[in-house]
C-alpha cells in the first residue's frame, strides 16, 4: 500500500501510486462527499481505512454497526441534499438489500453511491456471489471499472449522475481490481457547500399504497434508461476487420489487453464499463460484424445471456463462446492464462508477437507450501477453543456428540485443525439461530453457538432475543477480543479504547444480553485456562439459555499498544520430543510460534511468541 499522506491534497502535478480502493477513496474526496460509512468486509474495507488515515478531511467518516444501517444512514444524508458513499463486500449487500431495493424506488437528492466488492475465487472466504444480480433486482445502475484510474474517474462521475437521474448508483470492484495498484492522475477537489433540508413528499419517500409504489417503479425504470444514455461512452466499441469479437467486463479487459498485445491480435472489442443496463445496441452492432464472439465476465453469465438473446436478431449465425458453451468456468476468477486458452485457438494462423505470454502456473504450484489456516500467535480464541474442547471432554461427551455452530469472523477459524470445533458457518449472526433450530429439531445433547463480539453486535442480537424469548436451552459463547480483527482490526461499538479516544458511547454487550432476558451470564479470561474450563462446564450444564463471555484483547492489537512483553522458551532438558509426546503442544494448539526444533524437540520462535502462556498450560512435562 502506498503512502496516503497526499490522498487529500488539492492537486498533484505528478500521478500517485494508488490501489483501486485508495483511488475510490480519493474519488470520494474529489467528488465533494459529505459522509462515508460502511461495514468492514474485505476487500472493500480499505476505502474507509484509507480515509481514516487522512486528517482534516472536512467530512464525516465512520464504521456502522452493519451494512443495512450504513446504507440507511447514508440515505438520510442524501435525502437531506448532501453526497454520501457506502462501502461493503458482496455478503454485506445481502444484509443491506432490503433498504437498497426500497431506496432505489424512492430515489436520491444528494448523490448516493454504493461501492460493493465481489470476491471471485473466494480469496477472503464466504461465497462467490455476483452482485450484478442485485443491480437487476433493484433496477439499479451499476458501473464496473477495470483499473484504479477508472475507479477514481467512474466514482466522481457516479456522484454527478446519481444527482442527475435522482437514484443511487452502484460501483462494482472485484478482489483482484480492488488490490491492484497503478499510477493514478488526480483531479481537482470539488468544494460543495449545501444547506441540508428535506421536503415532505409522502408519495416519494414512503410506500403510500399501490399507486404510489407502481409510480415509483416506473420512475426508477425511466431513471435507469437515462443512466444508460448518459454512460454510453463508458462502453467503447472497436470494430476491426476481424470476424472474431470479444466482450470484456471489468478487470477481464486487462487480461484481454495483455493477450492481444502479446500475440499481435486485432479482434473487434466491446469494453463494458457499465454492468447494468447493458448497451444492447452496441452488442447488436458487434454481432452484426463477427462470426464468433467471446464473452469475458467473472462469475455468472449475465452478459452472455444477453448476447445469446440478441444473437437471434442478426442476419447470420454467430458462435458464442463463454460459460454456457462450456469454454469458461462458472466458478473462480480469470487471468491471462484463462483468456489465452479461449482466445488463441480462434487465431490459429497468428504467430505470437514479441512478449510471449508464459504460463507460470506449474512453477507456482511447485513452490506452494501447505499452511494451517489458524489463529495468530497468542490469539485469545485459540485458548477459548482449547478450553471448550477440554470442557466437553471433562463433561463426558465425545467431540462428535456436541454440535458447535460457528459464525463469521476470526472465531470461525475454530473449524480448522487442530481444534475442529465449529461444525457450521452461514452468515453474520446465524450461529445462534441455527443452534436454536438444532434444539427445536430434538437434539438432546448440548448445542453451543460461538460468535465474536463484533458479529454479535452486527447481527447476533435479534437471534439471541429470539432464543431467550422462547426459552431455548442452548449455550452461547461470545468470544470478545474487542476488535473486528479478521478484516484488519476495525473497532466496534464495544471497543473501549476506541470509544474513549473518539468520544463515542461505549456499548456494553453484557447489558444487552441481560436486557434480552438471559439470566445465566458468565465472563472468563480464556488465558486463565482452568477457570475458563470450569465456567464453560457450568454453562453447558445449565438447563436454560446461558451466555459466556470469553474476553481478552486481540493479541496483535495489544502488542501494538503495549510493545515488548517478552516470550516463552522451551527447556530442552525437560522436553521429551514431539514424536514421543503424543498430543504435544504443536498438535494441540497449532500456534504459529511453536516449531519443531533441534533433535525433534519443540522450539518457540521468539519473533512470533506473544507470551500468552497457553502452551505452558498444556505441556505435561513442564518444559515451557
Amino acid at each position: 500500500m502506498s503512502d496516503l499522506s497526499n490522498l487529500a491534497t488539492k492537486r498533484l502535478d505528478t500521478p500517485l501510486l494508488l490501489s483501486a480502493n485508495q483511488a475510490l477513496a480519493r474519488g470520494a474526496i474529489e467528488a465533494g462527499v459529505a459522509f462515508v460509512t460502511g461495514y468492514p468486509g474485505t476487500p472493500s474495507t480499505y476505502v474507509i481505512e484509507a480515509l481514516l488515515t487522512v486528517p482534516d478531511l472536512g467530512f464525516k467518516v465512520e464504521w456502522s454497526i452493519n451494512e443495512k444501517v450504513a446504507f440507511e444512514v447514508a440515505t438520510g444524508v442524501s435525502w437531506a441534499g448532501l453526497r454520501s458513499l457506502v462501502t461493503m463486500k458482496m455478503s454485506g449487500l445481502n444484509v443491506a438489500s432490503d433498504a437498497v431495493a426500497s431506496v432505489q424506488y424512492s430515489g436520491t437528492n444528494g448523490g448516493l453511491v454504493l461501492y460493493v466488492a465481489d470476491d471471485p475465487n473466494t480469496y477472503y472466504g464466504m461465497v462467490e456471489q455476483d452482485s450484478r444480480h442485485y443491480a437487476r433486482l433493484a433496477v439499479a445502475p451499476m458501473l464496473t471499472p477495470s483499473s484504479p484510474q477508472e475507479t477514481l474517474d467512474f466514482l466522481r462521475r457516479a456522484f454527478d449522475i446519481s444527482e442527475e437521474i435522482g437514484r443511487p448508483v452502484m460501483i462494482l470492484l472485484t478482489t483482484a481490481l480492488a488490490n491492484t495498484s497503478e499510477m493514478v492522475t488526480l483531479g481537482d477537489i470539488q468544494s460543495i457547500k449545501r444547506q441540508p433540508g428535506f421536503n415532505f413528499d409522502i408519495d416519494r419517500y414512503a410506500k403510500a399504497g399501490p399507486a404510489a409504489c407502481v409510480q415509483q417503479h416506473l420512475d426508477t425504470v425511466a431513471s435507469l434508461e437515462k443512466f444508460g444514455e448518459l454512460t454510453d461512452d463508458l462502453n467503447p466499441l472497436t470494430l476491426s476487420g476481424s470476424r472474431v469479437g470479444i466482450i470484456a467486463a471489468g478487470i477481464t479487459w486487462n487480461y484481454l489487453r495483455d493477450v492481444v498485445q502479446a500475440h499481435g491480435l486485432d479482434p473487434c472489442t466491446l469494453k463494458l464499463g457499465v454492468a447494468h443496463p447493458l448497451p444492447k445496441e452496441k452488442i447488436r452492432n458487434l454481432l452484426d460484424r463477427v462470426d464468433t464472439v467471446v464473452v469475458l465476465e467473472e462469475l455468472d453469465p449475465l452478459v452472455e445471456e444477453t448476447v445469446l438473446a440478441l444473437r437471434g436478431e442478426v442476419g447470420h449465425p454467430v458462435r458464442v463462446i463463454g460459460k454456457q458453451s462450456g469454454h469458461l468456468s462458472l466458478a473462480g476468477d480469470y487471468n491471462v492464462d484463462v483468456v489465452s486458452s479461449v482466445l488463441l485457438p480462434l487465431f490459429p494462423d497468428q504467430a505470437p508477437a514479441s512478449g510471449h505470454v508464459e504460463n507460470f502456473s506449474s512453477q507456482a504450484q511447485a513452490l506452494k507450501v501447505r499452511r494451517l489456516v489458524t489463529f495468530c500467535s497468542g490469539c485469545p480464541h485459540r485458548a477459548s477453543y482449547h478450553a471448550l474442547n477440554q470442557a466437553i471432554e471433562q463433561l463426558g461427551y465425545r467431540k462428535s456428540d456436541v454440535i458447535i455452530t460457528g459464525d463469521i469472523g476470526c472465531t470461525i477459524l475454530g473449524m480448522n485443525e487442530p481444534f475442529q470445533s465449529c461444525w457450521t458457518e452461514i452468515c453474520m449472526g446465524s450461529s445462534i439461530s441455527l443452534a436454536q433450530g438444532f434444539k427445536y429439531a430434538g437434539i438432546d445433547k448440548p448445542v453451543i453457538a460461538t460468535i465474536g463480539d463484533g458479529t454479535f453486535l452486527h447481527a447476533g442480537i435479534p437471534a439471541l432475543i429470539n432464543a431467550a424469548h422462547n426459552k431455548c436451552n442452548l449455550t452461547v459463547l461470545i468470544l470478545d477480543n474487542h476488535w473486528a480483527s479478521m478484516t484488519g482490526m476495525q473497532p466496534n461499538p464495544g471497543t473501549e479504547i476506541f470509544a474513549a479516544a473518539q468520544s463515542k458511547q461505549l456499548i456494553n454487550a453484557e447489558e444487552i444480553v441481560r436486557a434480552a432476558g438471559v439470566r445465566e451470564i458468565r465472563r472468563a479470561n480464556p488465558y486463565q485456562i482452568k477457570k475458563a474450563i470450569a465456567m464453560l462446564k457450568e454453562a453447558i450444564s445449565t438447563p436454560e439459555i446461558s451466555v459466556v463471555f470469553l474476553e481478552a484483547e486481540c493479541a496483535i492489537q495489544k502488542k501494538r499498544r503495549i510493545p515488548g512483553g517478552g516470550h516463552l522458551n522451551v527447556k530442552p532438558e525437560k522436553c521429551v520430543g514431539l514424536d514421543a509426546c503424543g498430543p504435544n503442544c504443536i498438535k494441540l494448539l497449532g500456534c504459529p510460534a511453536l516449531e519443531r526444533g533441534a533433535e525433534g524437540k519443540a522450539f518457540i520462535n521468539p519473533q512470533a511468541c506473544t507470551a500468552c502462556g497457553l502452551c505452558h498450560h498444556v505441556c505435561p512435562h513442564g518444559a515451557i
